[in-house]
């Protein structure tokens, strides 16, 4: 187990004061085996809150205008801040347990949206590989499959014109199944 992640969750609390706080939250068991765990936790949630006001920001220039909503690279801005918080987290040692519905609650978007964003980060981890000229919703749809081979194929479709839309998308993933 020494090797292994420690689960942490981040919950939303409400001060006496009124004020909301992000508050990271282990188990009792691995709290007494590591006293440094506190420290460590208040740094997660510090940087958990940063990384909740970056995202409200990148998240306020992605609704600004329709041109921006589609924009697959600010939409790769957004989930490569996610993915490298995850990432910081895991190489402490812990698993963020709550990721997809800690960031859907804080950032007010849903779980899903959160996931296709985290997805889209591992899946495309160096912004090279995000053409541009495909929208954010054509990613998604690109997303839903799970085969890569497939993936490329669907992309270099729709760079070349074949594939146009989400429904001509769907459609192609329905002649494949």
């Amino acid at each position: 187990m020494e090797n292994s992640l420690i689960p942490l969750i981040i919950n939303k609390i409400k001060d006496p004061d009124g004020l909301e706080r992000y508050r990271a939250v282990s188990s009792f068991e691995e709290v007494v085996r590591k006293p440094s765990l506190s420290k460590e936790l208040m740094e997660v949630q510090d940087a958990y809150a940063r990384l909740v006001e970056n995202c409200r920001v990148q998240l306020k220039t992605l609704k600004s205008n329709r041109k921006n909503q589609g924009d697959s690279w600010l939409r790769w801005d957004l989930a490569k801040a996610i993915i490298d918080f995850i990432d910081i987290v895991e190489q402490r040692g812990y698993h963020f347990s709550n990721s997809s519905k800690a960031l859907a609650r804080d950032l007010e978007i849903s779980t899903r949206r959160i996931n296709y964003l985290i997805e889209f980060a591992r899946t495309f981890p160096e912004k090279s590989r995000v053409y541009r000229e495909i929208s954010w919703d054509k990613y998604v749809e690109i997303l839903d499959i799970k085969n890569r081979l497939i993936q490329k194929k669907i992309i270099q479709k729709i760079l070349s014109g074949e594939l146009k839309t989400r429904e001509d998308i769907r459609e192609f993933k329905k002649h494949l199944i």
